[in-house]
């Protein structure tokens, strides 16, 4: 009995509930492209600029001065890729025009997804396959993924590598450094959940994975002959100023709450239309959760040091990539990562529970603008007609953030309590070794 004279409903159930309440939302979504022409927030404001992320950096990989021009801080394999993957005659104008041409551009974003979905499905098949379905639906047309096709993001070739790793789909220690090398070419901070292995003291997955990530980088820099250290530290540096002045942007699609500080020192006066009490505590009750946030997650990965029988590799990539997600945004799209290694996890309990069910609200594709801004008519590149696209913010950026600090803090507390049984059971390992458990042996 959950609770007394309640009757007890299963997480199956529970489960199927919320992947009808996704599909739903994704029905919402068509209905809106279909009455408006185009997706609306959190998608690319820009409704002409369908594929963006794909497509400039592919015109980029035909012509000379990513580094030097665009300022880019993609690492050269991402110009390998849409290189390899397209139609250089395609490239000659601009990015824009590409879309009319590079077919096989397209069909390279559209296979990718489809590879994204069918590992994940392999991958929740092989851990659990009561829920393999529903969660494969939850990843396969949730936000997260959905924005990213949008986007035509190579987080997309980044999440493919993630699932085949952590969802220990690959069995050779070779495999596995080549996909930990892949990710991390593609979205640099994907290197520290990769460095999680240290607390399972998994010294040689974490050499060969070094080795092959250096030697990714050096090979896809040699062929594109750009992309020095030097030219990314600079264009980090200059992105990182450009970032800070689109606070829009940033809050639209967030992991944090953290952006919306940037309201009270930027050029938004913001002090003029709420009153100051209420932003000052706004401000304290932000900043101390993000920092209570951070240290929650780097006390189970130090507990996952000390005792790492107590704590999974996916839980440790977890606690760091939701430390780095609570600091700073990465985009939208990297949300699908902490679905997947939620997604891993078995309805135990009522923090893995818990856990589980914010994710499937968080993957919910539509959202609800409850202000709008600006409007601007161009025409929809995807449904071919001259819309008035709106630019606001939807319910889903205030709402999704606080999503994601519930799934941290369930899983948090679930894992503490594991290590204190632990604690109570074994001695900490203070060593450089340690015997693994057969389960991640080829992680």
């Amino acid at each position: 009995m959950i609770g007394r004279g309640l009757p007890r409903i299963s997480p199956l159930i529970l489960e199927a509930l919320l992947v009808i309440g996704l599909l739903a939302g994704l029905y919402d979504l068509f209905n809106v492209f279909r009455t408006l022409g185009y997706l609306p927030a959190p998608f690319v404001f820009d409704v002409s600029d369908t594929f963006m992320d794909w497509f400039n950096t592919a015109y980029w990989s035909h012509n000379p001065g990513a580094y030097s021009v665009w300022n880019t801080i993609y690492a050269p394999l991402s110009f390998v890729i849409t290189k390899v993957i397209g139609d250089p005659t395609c490239y000659a104008s601009a990015p824009w025009d590409a879309r009319n041409c590079d077919v096989l551009g397209i069909v390279g974003i559209l296979a990718i997804y489809f590879a994204c979905v069918v590992a994940t499905a392999v991958a929740l098949y092989r851990r659990d396959r009561s829920t393999a379905l529903f969660r494969t639906i939850g990843l396969g047309v949730g936000g997260p993924m959905l924005f990213a096709l949008e986007r035509g993001n190579l987080i997309m070739w980044a999440y493919l590598v993630f699932v085949l790793f952590y969802g220990q789909l690959i069995r050779s220690k070779v495999g596995n450094a080549i996909a930990a090398a892949v990710m991390i070419n593609l979205k640099s901070y994907l290197l520290f959940p990769v460095l999680g292995l240290i607390a399972h003291r998994r010294w040689r997955a974490l050499e060969l994975a070094g080795f092959a990530t250096l030697g990714i980088y050096f090979l896809s820099m040699f062929i594109i002959n750009a992309g020095t250290p030097f030219e990314l530290v600079h264009n980090l540096q200059v992105w990182f100023d450009m970032r800070a002045g689109t606070i829009w942007d940033e809050v639209l699609y967030s992991t944090t709450y953290k952006p919306y500080l940037l309201f009270d020192v930027r050029q938004y006066p913001i002090r003029d239309y709420v009153e100051q009490r209420s932003i000052d505590i706004a401000k304290i009750v932000i900043t101390g959760e993000v920092i209570a946030s951070r240290a929650i997650a780097m006390i189970c990965v130090a507990g996952a040091y000390f005792y790492p029988k107590a704590v999974s590799m996916q839980r440790i990539a977890f606690f760091i990539l939701m430390q780095s997600f609570m600091n700073q945004n990465p985009g939208g799209y990297a949300i699908a990562f902490i679905v997947f290694l939620v997604f891993m996890e078995e309805w135990r309990n009522w923090g893995t529970g818990l856990a589980i069910a914010c994710c499937y609200l968080v993957s919910i594709p539509t959202d609800l603008t409850i202000s709008v801004f600006y409007h601007y008519e161009r025409e929809s590149w995807l449904s071919g007609r001259l819309v008035d696209s709106a630019y606001g913010l939807p319910l889903g950026a205030l709402v999704r953030p606080g999503l994601l600090v519930i799934v941290l803090w369930s899983l948090a507390i679930d894992s503490l309590i594991d290590i204190h049984r632990a604690i109570k059971t074994e001695r900490p390992n203070l060593g450089l070794g340690w015997r693994r458990r057969p389960d991640l042996a080829q992680v």
